[in-house]
């Protein structure tokens, strides 16, 4: 027979139970990038270390054209995450890529050019897959985040300046200099929930990176990506909450 104070505890006890159940129904899994790799770090003469790199280079030919290498290094990679979900409506997948990302563009103009312009473009993109018991996972977004883009370009008149007069020049004379850029740094990518629900069972999360680089003239580009963390956090979208809408 229960007294008053051991209702009391038994009670308590219950409640406890049944909050570690609740606390216990999120579901969290993480992938990173490669174990004891150095990260991107600026260098003082302006030169990017570490991480995992890809570049390209543009030179002159003896014609004085431009002609770039193909890119090189470590242009694209992923990292994976597991997480097991039980069945249930409005289950979601919330899935943040974060990552250190160092981008160096670096222009010259020479004389000996026949188009005195020169330009470099460097950028980080990446993409999330999810795979299950049923095959491929939508994902919102589904195709290519920018996390980091530049573009920069040089040009000028001048070394034609230099065997005419400025005022015989058509619009006299210049130096231009164009720069662009777009980043987001992380950026949270969603699959399942009410439109997708998932099943029940193992999934494989996958964040891919891949570099895009080009180049004009007398340049170099250059992409670093590192350290790299995804994390993947289980949560569940309630009926009452409408997509774009106030609750």
């Amino acid at each position: 027979m229960f007294t008053r104070k051991s209702l009391f505890v038994a009670v308590a006890m219950s409640l406890v139970a049944s909050a570690g159940f609740a606390q216990s129904s999120g579901n969290f899994s993480y992938g990173t990038s490669p174990l004891n790799q150095i990260g991107c770090t600026l260098q003082k003469n302006g030169r990017i270390a570490g991480g995992e790199q890809c570049q390209i280079s543009c030179t002159l030919d003896a014609s004085g054209n431009s002609v770039c290498t193909e890119a090189s290094g470590t242009c694209i990679d992923h990292a994976v995450a597991g997480i097991k979900t039980s069945s249930g409506a409005g289950n979601i997948f919330v899935v943040r890529p974060s990552a250190v990302v160092g981008l160096l563009t670096d222009v010259t103009v020479s004389s000996k050019q026949n188009t005195a312009s020169s330009s470099a473009l460097a950028g980080v993109d990446f993409k999330v897959t999810v795979s299950g018991p049923n095959g491929e996972v939508p994902v919102v977004p589904s195709g290519w985040v920018t996390y980091d883009s530049r573009y920069i370009q040089i040009s000028t008149n001048l070394f034609q300046a230099l065997a005419a007069e400025c005022l015989a020049i058509d619009g006299g004379c210049f130096i231009s200099f164009d720069e662009s850029t777009v980043s987001a740094h992380s950026f949270d990518f969603l699959a399942g929930g009410p439109l997708n629900p998932l099943s029940s069972g193992q999934y494989t999360i996958t964040t891919t990176w891949q570099s895009a680089l080009g180049g004009s003239g007398i340049s170099e580009a250059l992409t670093c990506v590192g350290p790299l963390n995804l994390t993947v956090q289980q949560n569940k979208v309630f009926s009452f909450n409408t997509i774009n809408s106030n609750p």
